[in-house]
């Protein structure tokens, strides 16, 4: 007698064969199909390809035949400083001169926008006082701003100028607060002046040897108008070598033994102060040219 299981097992069997059949044909067909594509890719392979159009290249790319070109000034590269914009000057509305009995004596102007600065100003009973910005000098007038050249005082709330020594004198660049020099080129902190000029109107100054001038000054590149002008000096930490090589802080380096300076580099430079006994330099010192004679030896 035949069990339940087994007539279950061969109704599942009967209906199987179908499927299978079924599947079977499907792959077969779907095989053929790819054969067939790939015999049409290898027989014909023009009609599979997409085909190749030259078109051409954007408007401002085609050279400078084009309307769009684009047009470079190379030679902006090589004769402007893009780290350098030149010296900038600094312009001051014109103050009238005050009729106050003040003198100035000295100054410090800051680099920094801090408000940094000082002045000496001797006031009508004859003292110097060294003055801040904002500091009163006198009942109503304050001192308003330090420039190179003069301060701009507040009287009553009008501005007035008051100048280092006459209109034409200049400032004498100085390195802190310690070091301010008077128009006469004298030291309110009592270090030792700068050389004295001789008859022929030339600054003596001496020092050991070159090193020494080279270890106690910091050079900077003066940059004008794209190019090499000069070179800036001034002092690391106190200037008095500076000071007895007849230099001062702020002077420019135009010349060395009539060389200009324009086409060195500071190798270049102290290269050319090896070996010598005497260097003539010419500087500049306040827009003025004066002539340095710098001797090396004890």
């Amino acid at each position: 007698m035949v069990s339940a299981a087994q007539t279950a097992l061969e109704r599942l069997s009967v209906a199987e064969r179908p499927v299978r059949l079924a599947i079977e044909l499907i792959l077969v067909i779907v095989l053929a199909l790819l054969a067939a594509r790939l015999v049409w890719v290898i027989a014909s392979p023009a009609d599979s390809v997409a085909t190749y159009t030259d078109r051409p290249l954007p408007t401002p790319m085609r050279g400078m035949s084009s309307t769009l070109a684009i047009s470079t000034d190379r030679s902006v590269l090589i004769t402007d400083n893009p780290f350098d914009q030149g010296e900038v000057e600094l312009i001051v509305d014109d103050v009238p001169e005050t009729n106050l009995n003040l003198q100035l004596d000295g100054l410090r102007m800051s680099t920094e926008s801090d408000g940094a600065g000082n002045a000496i100003i001797r006031t009508p009973d004859g003292r110097g006082k060294n003055y801040r910005i904002g500091d009163q000098i006198l009942p109503g007038v304050t001192l308003e701003r330090i420039l190179s050249d003069r301060v701009i005082i507040n009287r009553d709330g009008a501005d007035e100028t008051l100048m280092l020594g006459g209109r034409g004198d200049g400032l004498s660049v100085i390195s802190d607060d310690s070091q301010i020099i008077t128009p006469g080129g004298n030291f309110e902190t009592g270090q030792s002046p700068a050389a004295a000029p001789s008859e022929s109107g030339v600054i003596e100054g001496q020092l050991a040897g070159p090193e020494v001038l080279f270890g106690a000054i910091n050079t900077g590149p003066l940059i004008t108008n794209g190019s090499l002008s000069g070179y800036r000096l001034s002092p690391i930490g106190s200037a008095d070598t500076m000071r007895r090589a007849g230099l001062q802080p702020g002077d420019v380096l135009l010349q060395i033994n009539g060389t200009s300076v324009a086409g060195l580099d500071m190798d270049d430079v102290v290269s050319r102060f090896s070996g010598m006994e005497t260097v003539d330099l010419e500087i500049n010192r306040n827009g003025s040219s004066r002539t340095v004679r710098l001797k090396f030896g004890e």
